[in-house]
């Protein structure tokens, strides 16, 4: 239809240029037929009647088609949104396929496609030997592992003061039945209610903290917060640094321990500087004998 519109535009603007041609002065308006018409109507003393006439023969051709296009599209839209309203098919829109009765395309409705997202579930670290005696030190008991923390840039952030542990990463049900409730009551201005947990950093150092509940739009996470600066300040973390997080009890109080990897292998060294030491002393002694 618009290369059908655009084609009679086309005839009848030659078939005016045919008429012009026989006249004594060659005026071309076409070209730049918007600057031609901006600048009759600002300065038209630069114009002869002939050309004023011209421009204007012209300006009034592509309006009046312009005007006629907009009408039908108009139309259009109007016969689409009806056809949108129509929710049950009538008897002109059922399809015959050879014999039999086929509902057209529109009308079948499609079961929704829900992408599983595979989740691969992994064992959980071994606990080092040197958190394990220190947990015993402490009475602590019910251990369990609750996730891999990577920190981000916002956990490192002295204005905000928390760490972030998302559920959808949490190994382990480490929360008691009423600390889970607990977690999901609100106070008066509907801010969430946290319990007070110890949190031990990986050089043993305690710190008072609370765990709250934050839920978000399409998931809910965990975060430690109030205080979590000073354990920035006695740690030197980085970002993209893991912390292996783990949860015990010491009389039915909560504590959680954040274990870096830089610890365990600093403690891993030590241990073999020592028995590096210690065969050395006992070769040089049964070197002497």
């Amino acid at each position: 239809m618009l290369q059908k519109k655009a084609m009679a535009i086309e005839k009848k603007i030659n078939a005016y240029m045919q008429q012009l041609k026989t006249m004594e002065k060659k005026f071309d308006p076409l070209p730049h037929f918007t600057l031609h018409r901006v600048l009759s109507q600002i300065s038209p003393q630069f114009y002869t009647k002939d050309e004023l006439t011209q421009i204007e023969k012209i300006n009034h051709i592509l309006s009046e088609e312009t005007n006629l296009s907009l009408i039908s599209q108009s139309n259009v839209k109007k016969v689409e949104v009806n056809d949108e309203k129509s929710c049950c098919p009538s008897n002109k829109d059922i399809i015959f396929d050879e014999g039999r009765r086929v509902k057209p395309k529109s009308a079948i409705r499609r079961k929704p496609i829900i992408h599983k997202k595979e989740i691969l579930l992994s064992p959980p670290p071994e606990l080092p030997s040197h958190v394990n005696d220190m947990i015993k030190v402490l009475n602590g008991s019910d251990i369990k592992y609750i996730m891999c923390k990577e920190l981000f840039k916002s956990d490192l952030n002295n204005n905000l003061n928390r760490l972030s542990m998302p559920i959808t990463q949490i190994k382990s049900d480490f929360l008691t039945e009423i600390e889970k409730a607990t977690l999901e009551t609100r106070d008066q201005e509907e801010k969430p209610i946290g319990i007070k947990v110890t949190v031990l950093d990986p050089c043993f150092n305690e710190f008072s903290l609370f765990l709250k509940k934050w839920n978000m739009k399409t998931t809910s996470i965990y975060i430690l917060h109030q205080d979590w600066t000073h354990v920035l300040l006695e740690n030197k973390f980085k970002e993209n640094q893991k912390l292996d997080i783990w949860s015990f009890r010491v009389n039915e109080k909560l504590y959680l321990l954040l274990n870096s990897n830089e610890s365990q292998e600093i403690e891993e060294s030590k241990e073999l500087k020592n028995s590096t030491v210690v065969s050395k002393t006992k070769k040089n002694e049964d070197a002497k004998e």
